[in-house]
């Protein structure tokens, strides 16, 4: 089967992540790109908390020139360019208390107008502002959106596209769903919908006529917005300005189903004859709703059920105990589980 060349420069948010680091360590500048509301700042924000670097954000569209190369002052007769120590560390900066150094993350990389990109080139090469040199505990990352998007973006300079080293991001389904979704405990309903129609996570078109368009960003947006809250009926035009008019409306209809699932003090008590649903919406509804009463006492009754449900939902329940819970992976039906849909529980 022939492969599309260009996906050999696409990474998955967890490759994307890796190659950051890889590019860091070696001292070069990471430039990572993706279609909006992918997460990019969240990705240089947790690699700035494991790294324990302070981290400076700074959107380099909103700069000019003279932010990157210093503003002229006069000082014992002679002219010299003052820099901007507050976004930039040079040598003799203290490194701030309790951190091992900064990382300046310049996004909106290439929405920066040409002449602020040319002003950058010293910084992104040589680690210089100006004539002065950042500090040895300083990196540099930056980000932006393709210009495929539609998005507000200036074409790298030939100059520039040669310093920094480029990475392109891709959404991934799977990864959300381990790596935010459940750590964070987004609202059953977001991942019993996504769980169904996973391809609606990013549905963003740069042609799209939608005043908006649904993304990781947009869902979490989602995820607060309803989270606490029952029937969202009320609520579908409020989301339509969230994830678009007919996602939001499609996922209105589908967390309606809810108000009707079987209760889970009902499947607490028989749970190897009670119900289970037959239409698909309901037993994503049924199992992402189990999620969250699963604890020790009741892992047992809970997994039992769980694993009357075909492979698929299984594999989604296992998978958010493991994640979300794993203080239960040494629990018996946890670890029964996993030796039998060992193939799909992978970290």
């Amino acid at each position: 089967m022939a492969t599309n060349a260009q996906d050999l420069y696409r990474s998955t948010p967890r490759q994307a992540r890796e190659f950051v680091l890889d590019v860091l360590y070696a001292g070069l500048v990471p430039f990572l790109q993706s279609s909006p509301g992918l997460g990019k700042s969240s990705i240089m924000a947790s690699i700035a908390k494991e790294l324990n670097l302070f981290l400076i954000d700074h959107r380099l569209s909103t700069s000019p020139p003279e932010d990157l190369s210093g503003l002229p002052d006069f000082k014992d007769g002679y002219a010299y360019f003052a820099p901007f120590r507050e976004l930039f560390p040079l040598t003799d900066a203290q490194i701030p208390e309790g951190y091992s150094g900064w990382l300046i993350f310049l996004d909106e990389f290439n929405s920066a107008k040409k002449d602020t990109q040319a002003a950058a080139y010293k910084l992104i090469l040589d680690r210089m502002v100006g004539q002065h040199r950042l500090h040895d505990n300083c990196l540099v990352a930056a980000a932006g959106n393709l210009s495929t998007d539609r998005a507000i973006v200036n074409p790298l300079s030939t100059a520039m596209q040669s310093r920094v080293i480029h990475i392109e991001m891709v959404e991934s389904y799977d990864e959300w769903l381990v790596d935010v979704a459940l750590p964070q405990k987004y609202d059953p309903r977001v991942i019993a919908y996504l769980s169904q129609y996973p391809s609606r996570l990013m549905d963003f078109k740069p042609d799209h006529t939608d005043k908006t368009f649904s993304c990781p960003r947009t869902w979490e947006f989602t995820n607060r917005l309803i989270k606490g809250k029952q029937n969202l009926s009320s609520k579908t035009t409020l989301l339509a300005g969230t994830i678009t008019a007919g996602i939001a409306a499609d996922f209105v209809t589908f967390a309606s189903v809810y108000e009707n699932i079987p209760k889970i003090s009902e499947i607490m008590k028989d749970p190897d004859n009670h119900f289970i649903p037959r239409d698909n919406a309901t037993k994503w509804a049924v199992v992402s709703s189990l999620l969250e009463h699963v604890n020790k006492e009741s892992l047992d009754a809970l997994a039992s059920y769980a694993n009357r449900f075909d492979l698929s939902f299984r594999i989604l329940f296992f998978r958010s105990v493991m994640v979300a819970n794993k203080s239960l992976r040494q629990e018996a039906p946890f670890v029964k589980a996993m030796l039998e849909l060992a193939k799909y529980l992978k970290d």
